[in-house]
C-alpha cells in the first residue's frame, strides 16, 4: 500500500517549458523573440543550470543562476538586451506568474492529502524552491521538501532518495515517486525501490490525475 508520495517539481507540478511561462511573460511585456529557435535555445539554458544548481544554495546564488540561465536562452531567442529582461525576469520571481502550475496539480495534491498520504518534495533545483512553493501555494502540502541543491546530490543519484525516505520515515516499497524525467526520476527511484510515476512534461495534466488511480 502506498503511504508516501514523493514529486518532482519542474515539469511535473510546475510547467517548465518555456512556452508556458516564459513566452506568455515576453509578450505581456512587449519583448520579440524568435520562437523557431527554441529547440536550440532551451536545451542550452537548462544544461547550464543543470551544471551549476547544486552550488546555488543561498537566495543570492540562485537569484544569481536564473540571472545566467534566462539570459542563454533569452540570446538563444534572439532577444535584444537579454541582460536587461534576464534581470527583470529574476526580479519578479516571487511573482507566482513566473511558475505556472500544471493543471490539476492543486487539485491531486489536495486529493492525496485527503486521504492521508504522506507528501515530500524530490526535486533537482537550487535553494530557491521551498520560497518558490510558498509563492505558488504549494508548500502547505508538503511533509517535507527535499531539494537537490540543499543535501547535495541530485537525481537519478540515489542519496537525495535515501534522503527523503529517511527524512519522511517511509519504505520503499510504500513510497511512490512521480515525475517527469526516465533518467532522473524512474531509474533514480526504482534503484531504491521506490515505484516511479512518469508524466508527460508536455501534457501533464492528463497524467497528474494517475497518481490518484496508483494511491
Amino acid at each position: 500500500m502506498v503511504d508516501t508520495v514523493f514529486f518532482d517539481v519542474g515539469g511535473t507540478l510546475i510547467l517548465a517549458n518555456p512556452l508556458h511561462w516564459l513566452r506568455p511573460i515576453l509578450n505581456r511585456w512587449g519583448v520579440t523573440a524568435d520562437w523557431s529557435r527554441l529547440p536550440a535555445a532551451a536545451p542550452a539554458a537548462f544544461a547550464y543550470y543543470n551544471r551549476h544548481h547544486l552550488k546555488a544554495r543561498s537566495l543570492e546564488e540562485a537569484l544569481e543562476l536564473w540571472r545566467n540561465t534566462d539570459r542563454i536562452i533569452l540570446e538563444g531567442l534572439g532577444v535584444k538586451d537579454a541582460g536587461r529582461v534576464a534581470a527583470r525576469l529574476v526580479a519578479a520571481w516571487d511573482d507566482p506568474d513566473t511558475w505556472p502550475l500544471a493543471p490539476h496539480a492543486r487539485e491531486v495534491l489536495a486529493g492525496l492529502k485527503d486521504r492521508g498520504k504522506k507528501l515530500v518534495v524530490v526535486s533537482n533545483w537550487d535553494g530557491l524552491l521551498p520560497e518558490v512553493l510558498e509563492v505558488v501555494g504549494l508548500a502547505g502540502y508538503f511533509d517535507d521538501i527535499v531539494v537537490s541543491a540543499l543535501v547535495g546530490a541530485a537525481k537519478p543519484d540515489a542519496r537525495i532518495f535515501a534522503a527523503a525516505l529517511a527524512r519522511a520515515g517511509s519504505e520503499p516499497r510504500n513510497t511512490l515517486h512521480v515525475g517527469d524525467d526516465p533518467e532522473a526520476d524512474a531509474r533514480g527511484a526504482e534503484a531504491l525501490g521506490i515505484r516511479p510515476l512518469l508524466v508527460d512534461p508536455a501534457d501533464p495534466a492528463r497524467d497528474l490525475r494517475r497518481v490518484l488511480e496508483a494511491t
